[in-house]
Order: structure tokens, then C-alpha cells, then sequence
């Protein structure tokens, strides 16, 4: 909103810098509103609504989100493949015959601003940051046009924030205490929920939601045509995180792999635009090795700064080898269907899926490693 890039920021980075200190700890630092990006999620939802700060804020908000995560450091929330883990494991077991599902319906947008600083000053004590998290809270989300007439915001924590999340998780941490002291087996990521439990789970259900009603929680209702709030058999298998579960079978959910699929075609329709717009060799060859590297990349993921990036390294706690089977063949198809010859070795996702199963990083050689590549002197 302010028309500053980075690379004017980081020209009088110390001063600027400066000026953050000087006014946070004054507190009478003023946040830039929040510009507005719209994200569609399908024709039947409204659009998602991210706040992107300036670079300035960008830098007080990070500032904020490291001192928050260093007094709440349970508020760091587990990747979404190690709660994957412990459900199948809870699942295999055998001892919870039915599941709960539940899901928050406007999570971010529906978070109480009194709940959030009272639940967050516990620990967060300091009124220079107690006032940087309030202003953080209330300042607006406004579209470029509407800058002037924009008011406070009154409930919701915006999205896209550094702060976004540590604070959403610092608000459930007495939600999730009260939960787990009443389930036998409970699990969240965000603002989906499970339960597994052995007993009849409607008792159960009821005091779940009411907890969740109480912080001013809005959940799906339970068992509603279209809701994606549920109870059930685990034998008859359930959805969580993009992972379709049964007992002793722990897949992808199908929609996603369509949705992997797709990205695919788009990766070749990019290849023969590409190549159909080149002039010269140089630029066929320099579209037929973008392409290769885009194929592979899709399919292998990649490590950068230390996190493992891609589809295969998200879905690596699959035992279903039959969805990797149908990746690789539909690359042939494409292949086909395309009329593109066939590269030598070309990646697969089964090998991928394999190669991201090892828990050293220095001995990937098929997922490439941006860590430890070298860029040759010219």
C-alpha cells in the first residue's frame, strides 16, 4: 500500500529498522492497512481474504511472531504429516471403533479479538508488544480503491500475517486442553478436528461442540447434508488433511489426485505453447529443458532452507502404493497424448515417494537438494 519495494526498504535498512524499534517500544508504532487479495475457492464459497502488509510491517510482524513463539513455544504447531502419523497409528490400533470429525466454519475470520489478547497476554506481558498484537488485530483489509473509507476491524484475525497462525494457535491451546482431557484420541490441524473414540460418540460430540461454542467457535453442524462436520464407523474410513483413511490402508484423498493431475497437463500445455513460440534451436532447447526440470520438480518436490517442499513429500505417509502407480502412468499418458518423446529416465513419483521416505537430507540424490547445489563461477 505504501509503494515501497525491497529494494528501496533494504537500501536504509538500519534506519529503518531503527525507526521500528524507536516506535514499538514507544508504542506508538502505526501499521499501513493491510492490502487486499482475494482468493477463489470455488463457485459456491465466498472468496478468501489475504492481508498483505507492507515491507516495513513485514519485518515488525516477524519481530512479533519469533518473540511470541519464544513465550508460547507449544503454540508451534506439528507438520500436518506427523498428525497424519499418529492417526494411523491410532487407527491400526483397533481400539477406537468410531471417529468424530469436526470442522470450523470461518476460522481466522470468526476469532474473538477479546478471547485473543486475553489468552495471549497471559504470557505476552510486555505493553509494547500487548499494543503491537492489538493493532495488529484491528487494522483493516482494504482493496486498493477503498484506502480511505476502511474501518477497524472488530473480530477475525486477518490472513496471510506472520502472526496469523501462532496467534490461532495460542487461542486454541485451552480449547485443545479441554478437548484432550475428555477424548480418547484427539488431533487438530488449524481448524480441522478428530476424535476417535471407543464409546458411542454422540454423548461425546455434544460437550466437543459446546467447548468449541463457548471460545465463540462457529463448527459445522454435525451430520448435515453437506457439512463437512461428521461421525461414524473408522472402518468405513474417513477424510482428514487431504488423506483418505482406513484401517490399515492410509491413501490420498481422490479429488486431490485429480488435482495433481491437472497441474501436470498444465505443466505440458505450458511445454507446447512454449515450443510453439520459439523461433530459434536455443529457444526449443531452452523450452524442452524448462520443461523436464518443471515435470521433474512436480513430481520429486524439492528441499530449500531445510523444509521438504511438494506433493509426494506431503503425502510420504501414504502405504498406498497403487495412487504413485497411476501418477507415473498418467505422466506416459500425457507423453502420449502430447506427442512428446519421452526423455531418458525421466523422474517417477514412486521412486520420489521412496527417496522422500529417508530421513537424512544429505543422502537425496534424486529429490534435488537446493541446500547443497553449487552455482559454477562465470
Amino acid at each position: 500500500m505504501d509503494r515501497v519495494d525491497a529494494r528501496n526498504f533494504v537500501s536504509r535498512l538500519s534506519s529503518e529498522i531503527a525507526l521500528i524499534s524507536k516506535k514499538a517500544l514507544a508504542g506508538t508504532y502505526k501499521y499501513t492497512k493491510y492490502k487486499e487479495k482475494l482468493v477463489l475457492r470455488g463457485a459456491d464459497k465466498a472468496p478468501r481474504q489475504l492481508a498483505i502488509p507492507t515491507i516495513r510491517d513485514r519485518v515488525t510482524l516477524r519481530a512479533l511472531c519469533d518473540y511470541l513463539f519464544e513465550v508460547y513455544p507449544e503454540a508451534r504447531p506439528d507438520l500436518p504429516q506427523v498428525k497424519i502419523d499418529a492417526l494411523k497409528a491410532a487407527v491400526d490400533s483397533g481400539i477406537y471403533p468410531h471417529f468424530i470429525r469436526i470442522d470450523l466454519r470461518d476460522f481466522y475470520p470468526s476469532l474473538n479479538h477479546s478471547i485473543v489478547m486475553s489468552r495471549t497476554g497471559r504470557r505476552a506481558r510486555l505493553p509494547a508488544f500487548r499494543k503491537l498484537i492489538t493493532c495488529a488485530l484491528r487494522n483493516p483489509t482494504v482493496a486498493e480503491n477503498a484506502a480511505s473509507s476502511a474501518q477497524p476491524r472488530t473480530k477475525g484475525v486477518p490472513q496471510g500475517l506472520s502472526i496469523s497462525n501462532v496467534l490461532a494457535e495460542i487461542f486454541m491451546l485451552d480449547v485443545d486442553a479441554r478437548i484432550r482431557s475428555l477424548a480418547p484420541f484427539y488431533i487438530r490441524y488449524v481448524d480441522d478436528i478428530i476424535i476417535l473414540t471407543d464409546v458411542d460418540p454422540s454423548p461425546l460430540c455434544k460437550e466437543v461442540l459446546g467447548i468449541l461454542r463457548a471460545s465463540k467457535l462457529q463448527p459445522h453442524p454435525i451430520n448435515e447434508p453437506g457439512s463437512k462436520s461428521h461421525t461414524g464407523l473408522t472402518a468405513d474410513g474417513f477424510k482428514y488433511l487431504g488423506y483418505s483413511v482406513l484401517p490399515d490402508r492410509i491413501s490420498v484423498k481422490s479429488t486431490n489426485v485429480i488435482s495433481f493431475e491437472s497441474s501436470l497437463v498444465e505443466t505440458f500445455v505450458e511445454y507446447r505453447h512454449r515450443f510453439r513460440n520459439a523461433v530459434t534451436t536455443s529457444e526449443r532447447n531452452a523450452a524442452r529443458a524448462r520443461f523436464r526440470w518443471n515435470l521433474n520438480l512436480k513430481l520429486t518436490g524439492c528441499i530449500y532452507k531445510g523444509p521438504r517442499f511438494g506433493w509426494v513429500f506431503y503425502y510420504s505417509q501414504i502405504n498406498d502404493p497403487a495412487v504413485l502407480y497411476r501418477i507415473d502412468n498418467t505422466v506416459r499418458q500425457l507423453f502420449d497424448r502430447f506427442k512428446i518423446p519421452m526423455p531418458p529416465n525421466p523422474k517417477r513419483a514412486l521412486k520420489a515417494y521412496f527417496e522422500a521416505k529417508r530421513t537424512d537430507k544429505t543422502s537425496h540424490r534424486y529429490i534435488p537438494n537446493y541446500d547443497s547445489l553449487t552455482v559454477p563461477a562465470v
